[in-house]
């Protein structure tokens, strides 16, 4: 599922990565919309238009569904099946169902009646947690969460959201997410709200033993997901650069084994320049204690004799969301300085760390900085050639033993 797992932590504590460096294995065409797959079970699989599952080891398609006027979400994985809302029109109306296909062929094993129907419907992808799914649809401007039970196949609440909902994750029997400017929670076995916080605008959440994680540009901030009072708050200084227009902010994060590991991201020249214009943290998750930090590794060159003020320059510079195996961060980084005169410089791709120590075991710039799937002892991105995108699968360089 999206994240890895409900609390979208991008952890995969059964796995390692690449050690030394990567290089691409095969690459599957794919829609922009249809990433990141789910990876089970030597398959890799993909929603969209159709619902097709991948060999890993070679790409090679494994089986497909595609029937007429269906879209499928990203799959969760539950035992010997795989789990998708799918979106269906027939005779011009729409309507969204939760169904079930075999994992090894692609058979499908059930579908619910329809969770909703209208002119205008969409559906998230789900999570499945302890024998139950969760999720998000909308038909028009209603929107409401749901849970299904494998067992019944039946619907055992709805919790009805009146704004656009940025993100949720499912942790410690409850369901967190966040709207524009509020982080709420309720209950996953009767959806009774247990509480909700007011926040700045919200760009992302992850949670993990008992503490929500919560984005909100300069400011991180950790919930108790009991109740959600606030355990710890970081927030990136006020930038003071004469003559520049610009922003400092925090990226997406990821949690492991106690610990929330985030970087910044700038788009301010100056930044690019200083050593630790970007920087990648990890810190308690409970007390948000700082415990590592690590420079922004790949960087842009830029000329001595830049004139600054004069080009006025458009700058993206930062860490990306990690992926966190068990031993091993992998963070893309990008940076590109575009000074408006035909100057440009671009130092973009992908960094792996060793977990515990923070050292860096590898980059590499032909990988695109995107965030990536790791799974499987491989790991999985997305790429862009000639304006068609493709599913990327990575793996350990090959040696040359001779």
């Amino acid at each position: 599922m999206i994240g890895h797992d409900a609390g979208r932590t991008y952890h995969n504590p059964g796995t390692s990565g690449p050690q030394t460096g990567v290089s691409e294995r095969w690459a599957a065409s794919i829609s922009t919309r249809e990433f990141p797959p789910t990876v089970a079970d030597g398959r890799a699989y993909i929603g969209g238009a159709s619902l097709r599952a991948l060999d890993i080891d070679d790409g090679s398609q494994t089986w497909a569904r595609s029937p007429p006027n269906c879209r499928y979400t990203a799959p969760t994985i539950g035992p010997e099946a795989v789990y998708s809302a799918v979106t269906n029109q027939d005779d011009g109306e729409r309507n969204v169902t939760i169904q079930a296909f075999d994992a090894a062929d692609g058979t499908r094993r059930w579908a619910t009646d329809p969770l909703v129907e209208g002119d205008s419907v969409a559906a998230s992808a789900p999570a499945l947690v302890d024998g139950m799914i969760f999720g998000l649809v909308r038909s028009g401007q209603e929107r409401f969460f749901y849970a299904v039970s494998l067992d019944s196949r039946a619907v055992e609440w709805r919790h009805t959201v009146a704004e656009p909902v940025k993100e949720f994750a499912v942790t410690d029997g409850t369901l967190v997410y966040a709207i524009e400017e509020q982080v709420r929670a309720v209950s996953t076995t009767d959806d009774t709200v247990q509480w909700a916080v007011n926040s700045p605008p919200v760009q992302g959440l992850a949670a993990a033993s008992g503490t929500v994680v919560v984005v909100s540009g300069d400011s991180l901030t950790a919930l108790a997901t009991e109740d959600g009072t606030e355990r710890w708050r970081s927030e990136l200084e006020p930038i003071v650069e004469p003559g520049f227009e610009g922003s400092n902010r925090f990226s997406q994060p990821a949690i492991a084994d106690g610990s929330v590991i985030i970087g910044t991201a700038s788009s301010l020249l100056p930044r690019v320049i200083e050593e630790g214009g970007a920087t990648l943290y990890k810190r308690d998750l409970v007390t948000g204690d700082r415990q590592e930090t690590r420079a922004a590794v790949l960087r842009p060159t830029v000329p001595d004799d830049f004139d600054f003020f004069n080009e006025i320059p458009s700058v993206s510079y930062g860490w990306g969301r990690p992926a966190v195996s068990s031993d091993t961060i992998f963070v893309p980084q990008y940076g590109s300085i575009d000074g408006g005169s035909g100057f440009r410089s671009d130092q973009s791709g992908l960094v792996a760390l060793d977990r515990e120590t923070f050292e860096v075991q590898w980059t590499s710039t032909d990988v695109s900085p995107v965030p990536v799937i790791v799974a499987e002892d491989r790991l999985f991105a997305m790429s862009t050639r000639s304006y068609e995108s493709f599913l990327t699968m990575l793996e350990e360089p090959a040696t040359n033993d001779t």
